[in-house]
């Protein structure tokens, strides 16, 4: 049940927000265009470097671009759905978090899901368009649903963890910031380019293999159960820790006193 009103609340955020953005309809429209012009002229830059060399690392033009995608759609997510974890620095070193310590449901997915960020939107259509362009077999586009919404509750859980520490230091933000950063650049490049404790870093702290690799190679490329499984569970392991590490922190939080309400 607990489940349920939190799915029912995600939805209900989600359409509400879209109501604020569509006001403003040639904004909304061109947010979602330009994200997708955006995206599509990295396209352009992996086209030139593989008609100079064959494949980095065993991965060619296809698969890198199926990185590509997958990193876009989950980022899409992410921003489309919880773009108001963006604001967790702001509301606690300004102590605006107030207004939500008085919601009866969850404060940190209350707080996550009070903005959205449309152009967001325009990443996860352009995964798809990324799936045209290789030529993808239509199954494909079914599966990349359900990997979109992992790998965006694992970039979101990741920056969730991290963005914690702001309840704890000045200037927490900058970890979360270096973290997003990482996971959002690396995860776009085949894995053979980076060193073995790299590897062993982004498969731990800074999952940039589960935000793009494992679920290229093991859900689309060559499946594996278990691979798909151990997906699944690193997804829910994130998502448990961005509330602990939050709730935890929210012991440290020091009230601004802010008289307030939302609607």
């Amino acid at each position: 049940m607990a489940v349920k009103n939190n799915l029912k609340m995600i939805f209900d955020y989600f359409k509400l927000n879209l109501k604020k953005e569509w006001k403003y309809k040639s904004s909304f429209i061109m947010q979602i265009i330009m994200m997708i012009l955006n995206d599509l002229f990295f396209i352009i830059q992996w086209v030139i470097i593989f008609q100079l060399v064959d494949n980095i690392g065993g991965y060619g033009f296809d698969e890198t671009m199926l990185l590509w995608a997958i990193s876009a759609g989950g980022f899409g997510f992410a921003h489309t759905f919880f773009a108001g974890a963006k604001n967790i620095k702001e509301f606690v070193y300004e102590g605006k978090l107030d207004v939500y310590l008085t919601q009866p449901k969850s404060i940190l997915l209350n707080v996550c899901c009070s903005a959205t960020d449309v152009s967001g939107i325009g990443d996860i259509l352009y995964a798809f368009v990324v799936l045209a362009i290789i030529g993808a077999p239509w199954y494909w586009y079914l599966i990349m649903i359900p990997i979109i919404i992992m790998t965006g509750l694992i970039y979101m859980s990741v920056y969730v963890v991290y963005v914690s520490l702001c309840f704890y230091i000045n200037h927490g933000d900058a970890v979360a910031k270096s973290v997003e950063g990482t996971i959002n650049k690396a995860g776009n490049y085949p894995p053979a380019i980076f060193n073995t404790i790299v590897k062993g870093l982004f498969f731990t702290l800074i999952p940039t293999f589960f935000y793009t690799f494992v679920p290229a190679q093991y859900f689309f490329l060559t499946p594996n159960i278990w691979w798909i499984l151990g997906t699944v569970g690193v997804t829910i392991v994130w998502v448990m820790l961005a509330f602990v590490c939050f709730n935890k922190g929210l012991r440290k939080y020091n009230s601004g006193n802010l008289m307030g309400g939302r609607l």
